[in-house]
């Protein structure tokens, strides 16, 4: 019976007036002092459900049933008052914790009362129900959990196996065999320990074979089991198949290491802001992240179709070795992958919207062991990137290229000259080498365009452009300053060096005669040149000044002469000939 009053039966307040709690020896034929000091629950109440005593374990009880709290006493001291040796009944109440179950005792005394002995048996109750809910909820575990249950007798051979057995064995496939029979290795007595432990275990990692001899990595819990004389006398657990998770934990791990190695490759490329050195960075970074010997990138030419080294290491014999894969990987289809010299080579091509635009070589030592599929993962996104790098090292190029360039003749362009020409005229002074620096100014240009037209004009200074680049070495620089004007560097030129290149370039220049406006008026080229003197403290822009007023002395003389400019200090006119 459930009351709808909550109430704790083990309450300590005593609200009770005292006199409930004060035994009078004339009312009780008990002891009341025994009574008084009981460690149990003791109430006394008359026929009408009132309590009259009250000990100190029972004094909240009583004080809910003078408040009324419990109705179902008094339907109990009742049956009592008629039922001979008195009555003993199993009463639930609401709490404030919830329910509590209490195992009342009421005997008839003397004088029409009544004795309770109140005994709360709730934990006793609770466990026997959760001890048989337990029991069924293990069997059910069992029966439907993928992991399955086992038990090892001292000598640590299986005993019992969950019914539907396991990795595809039946139970009798296992039951009356030693562990070590189904480890995938059978010498691994460590995982063998673990089913005949005497120490509770949990969760290790053990690799077993499955009845189709496919690996099983299971996680094996146990516990000792005891006789009851304290003796061990086997082992019981539990196994759960792991193997999938451990694939794909196995997999993440990989992935992460990929995504974190080249995470760390595309960062170092991407701190190189000139395009050209972020190959040298892509090549440095996959080196030391995929602990390859060399990393060697080729980049194509795009004018020759030729693939040119963009970046590599200083020894020779390892980039010899990659240009030989380079030339197995363009016979090949995408990739190429064999051992040359003491290398293990695994080559990639590089592409960009499907052009294929380079190729990436990984050099590995002959005893590195063969790259993973992760590893080849990372290889495969490298040649990506750099196949992105690539291009834009091209366009790079291409817009350095316009930047420093006339774009008619492919020239040097006045701001690049000049930036370049500062550069040489310090390193001349350092090494004390002589220079000469030429303008080159054609004679009757205008004329040329307004008779015959910008075109015929055009193809006059491409004819100069040519006989400028034909009469000039590698190391000498031309540049086409704007319009009919351009200027040349002669490295290591003294003045015979100078004088002889201006009489060659005049003897050459007759060319243009064929695009001259009219025959009166002729097209040629005057020239002024200024020679660097090693030992003079001339700047370079009294240099310039020097050679730009001796072609301004050239053209009041008369056109179609050169002149080579006096000394630095010195107030002698320029020398001009024919």
């Amino acid at each position: 019976m459930t009351s709808r009053h909550p109430v704790d039966p083990q309450n300590k307040k005593t609200d009770v007036t005292e006199d409930l709690t004060h035994y009078d020896a004339d009312v009780f034929t008990l002891d009341p002092k025994v009574m008084a000091e009981a460690e149990a629950p003791v109430i006394v109440m008359d026929a009408h459900g009132v309590p009259l005593f009250a000990n100190k374990n029972a004094i909240g009880f009583a004080n809910g049933i003078r408040d009324g709290l419990f109705p179902e006493i008094y339907q109990l001291i009742r049956r009592t008052l008629t039922t001979p040796g008195g009555v003993v009944e199993m009463m639930t109440f609401e709490v404030q914790r919830g329910t509590a179950t209490l195992e009342l005792t009421a005997l008839p005394t003397t004088k029409n009362q009544v004795m309770i002995l109140p005994r709360d048996v709730s934990m006793d109750r609770n466990l026997r129900e959760a001890l048989i809910d337990s029991r069924q909820r293990y069997r059910d575990i069992v029966e439907v959990s993928s992991a399955f249950a086992w038990e090892t007798d001292e000598t640590g051979k299986f005993i019992f196996v969950s019914p539907r057995g396991a990795l595809g064995y039946r139970a009798d496939d296992i039951v009356g065999r030693f562990p070590g029979h189904f480890l995938l290795d059978t010498a691994d007595k460590d995982s063998e320990h673990v089913f005949r432990s005497q120490k509770a275990v949990r969760d290790v990692p053990i690799w077993f074979r499955r009845s189709n001899g496919r690996d099983a990595c299971l996680s094996v819990s146990s516990t000792p089991v005891y006789s009851r004389e304290g003796v061990w006398i086997g082992t019981r657990g539990l196994a759960h198949d792991i193997t999938e998770q451990r694939r794909r934990e196995s997999e993440v791990a990989t992935a992460r290491n990929r995504d974190r190695l080249m995470t760390y490759i595309v960062r170092t490329m991407r701190d190189e802001i000139d395009p050209l050195l972020v190959l040298k960075g892509a090549s440095e970074a996959s080196t030391r992240a995929l602990a390859c010997s060399y990393c060697i990138i080729f980049k194509r030419n795009d004018e020759t179709g030729e693939m040119e080294l963009a970046a590599g290491d200083e020894d020779k014999g390892a980039n010899e070795i990659a240009q030989q894969a380079l030339a197995k990987l363009q016979g090949a289809n995408e990739t190429f992958e064999a051992q040359i010299g003491k290398y293990r080579i695994l080559a990639l091509l590089c592409h960009y919207h499907q052009r294929n635009n380079g190729a990436v070589i990984f050099m590995f030592d002959a005893d590195h062991p063969e790259p993973t599929d992760g590893e080849r993962a990372i290889m495969t996104e490298v040649s990506d990137q750099v196949g992105i790098a690539i291009e834009q090292a091209i366009q790079h190029e291409r817009i350095l290229t316009l930047s420093r360039t006339d774009g008619m003749t492919g020239l040097l362009n006045r701001r690049a000259f000049f930036e370049e020409l500062k550069r040489r005229h310090s390193r001349l002074r350092r090494e004390n080498a002589p220079a000469a620096l030429m303008y080159v100014d054609m004679d009757n240009f205008k004329l040329v365009n307004d008779i015959h037209g910008h075109q015929a004009g055009d193809d006059a200074i491409l004819a100069l452009t040519k006989v400028l680049l034909d009469n000039v070495r590698p190391a000498d620089l031309v540049a086409r300053l704007g319009g009919d004007e351009f200027v040349l560097w002669l490295e290591g030129a003294d003045i015979n060096a100078a004088s002889g290149r201006a009489k060659t370039l005049m003897k050459e220049s007759a060319v243009l005669g064929q695009y001259s406006g009219d025959a009166q008026h002729p097209l040629g080229i005057s020239v002024g040149i200024a020679v660097h003197d090693p030992d003079s403290r001339e700047t370079l822009e009294q240099l310039v000044q020097r050679a730009d007023q001796t072609m301004y002395q050239v053209k009041k003389v008369g056109k179609g002469r050169f002149g080579i400019a006096a000394a630095p200090g010195s107030k002698d006119p320029a020398k001009i000939e024919d």
